[in-house]
Formats: structure tokens, sequence, C-alpha cells
């Protein structure tokens, strides 16, 4: 078996990287190449794609995006702000035996980790997409595991009858009250929304409002995803929802909510709204995110959807070892006894 090629795609190869992106189980609509170039430049970060050749055939890859925090430290991560996870991207097997394709796997993904080491990155941080089920490749190499979580939910079950009581008490409060959702796209709607909502808590928005424009146009232009509005009889928006998709599944991408209109039951019924939208239109799954944070979990586990887990890896070197124990105010020599 010959050794894969590993080394960083140019411009003109990123119609063989959609490609793989396309036929992967792990690739998702975060790994394309237009999301990657759109999201690095709205964030001012170098974007590289890494591609493992076998002869002239594209058979795996890894997406990074490169930033240089503090000034002092060179570091590599797959995930970023409106990109949750990507990491590695695996050509499929098809029928093939368990062993042919652990062996084709762990073979791209030792090659890839190999030529990503060698560039003498500080610090690596790579969160796979939930089609990557098995990071043994990464441990074996000496990296840190880590294990994330998001909610899945098929949309062909009747969500109202499988939901909790409590969300199916909320959808009826929201309509007693005459909210009503509907599918706007207005990325000025969803900006003001986002304001007050991390403004009430103290709080700056996790995005600007020109990296949230930005990739709302993204979305819009290559029809990957859409926007819907909660709104109050008066017409008050009191949700929004941005969504997006693949062809393997939607993805709940942005959410917001007004802090006034929080025990209305509004967030609830756009969510309901949202899935029996996605399920006309032959969405089979909705990718509902918030595992990680408990709070939203507590919300987003009343639809009663599938905890799945994901998987990342980290390969700090020494040099991000200090600096980020001198930044958290403890000092290599003050170690726990």
């Amino acid at each position: 078996m010959r050794q894969p090629e590993v080394r960083e795609l140019g411009s003109a190869e990123f119609k063989a990287w959609d490609a793989l992106v396309a036929g992967s189980a792990q690739g998702t609509v975060f790994h394309t190449s237009d999301w990657l170039v759109e999201n690095a430049l709205l964030l001012d970060q170098t974007l590289i794609l890494i591609g493992c050749y076998d002869g002239e055939e594209l058979i795996g890859g890894c997406p990074l995006y490169l930033s240089r925090p503090y000034r002092l430290l060179h570091v590599a991560s797959s995930k970023a702000v409106s990109t949750p996870y990507g990491g590695m991207v695996i050509s499929d097997t098809g029928d093939a035996k368990q062993r042919t394709k652990e062996v084709h796997t762990n073979r791209i993904i030792a090659a890839i980790l190999e030529h990503i080491t060698r560039q003498g990155f500080d610090y690596v941080d790579l969160v796979n997409a939930p089609g990557l089920e098995d990071i043994r490749a990464f441990t074996q190499q000496g990296w840190s595991p880590a294990v994330y979580y998001t909610y899945v939910l098929p949309t062909h079950n009747d969500l109202f009858k499988t939901a909790s009581k409590d969300v199916r008490q909320n959808i009826r409060k929201a309509r007693r009250l005459d909210i009503s959702s509907a599918r706007i796209f207005d990325p000025d709607i969803f900006w003001n929304l986002l304001i007050r909502t991390f403004s009430k808590q103290g709080k700056e928005p996790p995005v600007t409002e020109r990296h949230l424009t930005g990739m709302l146009k993204l979305i819009r232009e290559k029809g990957i995803g859409e926007m819907r509005v909660a709104s109050m009889p008066s017409g008050e928006i009191a949700a929004a929802e941005v969504t997006l998709w693949d062809a393997k599944m939607a993805h709940s991408l942005f959410a917001a909510a007004s802090p006034e209109h929080l025990s209305t039951g509004a967030a609830t019924l756009l969510c309901y709204d949202n899935v029996n939208s996605l399920k006309e239109r032959n969405h089979r799954m909705l990718n509902l995110m918030a595992g990680n944070i408990p709070h939203l979990s507590a919300f987003i586990s009343g639809f009663n959807p599938r905890l799945i887990p994901y998987y990342g890896a980290e390969y700090p070197r020494f040099r991000y070892r200090i600096l980020k124990r001198l930044k958290d105010g403890v000092y290599p020599d003050n170690r726990a006894r």
C-alpha cells in the first residue's frame, strides 16, 4: 500500500474538495469551500484546506482556521464562529468490511495528523463532525481526546405527540396568545433581537453584525438555509431562528428570543413550526445543537431528540501550555499535589 500524499489544496482543487465533502459520512455544510472561505474572510482568519491524496484521488482532508492569539502563538482550529465543528472528512468505502473501513480511515487520519504536527503549530484544536465515530487514530498519535454533544431530531414523527408535556403546554400557550411564525429573511431583525437577548444578560453577542450579516447573505445566495420569525399579534418580534442544511440534515445555526417574551411560549412554537416546515420539504433530521450548554439543553431536550456524541482532539505544545497557565494565573511550578 503506497503512502498517501498530504498537502495544502489550492483554489483550483476546491471543486474536488466539495465533491469529497458531499460523498463523505463526515461531510457537512460547515465543510464546504463556500462556507469555509466566507467565514474565514469575515473573521479575518487564514483558512487552509489540507488534502490527502492517493495518487490522483482526493481521499480525505481537514480544514483549519489559523490565528495568532496574543501575537505570540500560532493556533489552528477546525471550529470558529458559525462553524461548530469541522475536522476530518474521509472518502466513502461503500460496502467494505469493518476492517477495511478502519484501515482506510486510520491511514488517512494518521497521514493528516503527521502533516499538521510538522507545521509547528503551538496549539491545534480539531472538533470533528458527528459522522466521525472513531478517534482512536488521534489518541494513538498522542492527541488528547474530548467529547461533545448535540441533539438530533428526526422530523418524520408527530412532534406534538413525542415532545414533553412542558413543550406541548408552551405551544398551546403561544397559540392562545395568537403568536404566529413565518419564514422572513431579514438580517436586521435577527441582529436587533440578538443584541436585546445578550444585553439582558450583560454580555456581548457571540458574533459581530458584520459577521452575522455576511453569513446570512451567503446562506440566502447559495439557497442553503432560511430564517424563521415568531411574532406577537402586535407585530413585535418574539423569537427568531436561522436554519441551514446539507444533503444529510438541517442544522439550527443561530437562535434568539426577546427577553420580554420568554414566558409566552414563542420560542417553543417557533422550534415546533420550524421542524414541521422542514418535514414538509423532506428534510429528515434537524441538528438542534445546544448539547453542550446546560440551560439550552434543558429547553431542547423537551422535544425528545436523540443525544449524539461527537469527538474532538487537541495537540498543545509546551509554549502554549506555559502561556495558558500564565493567563489563567497558574504558574508551571505551582502544581496541585
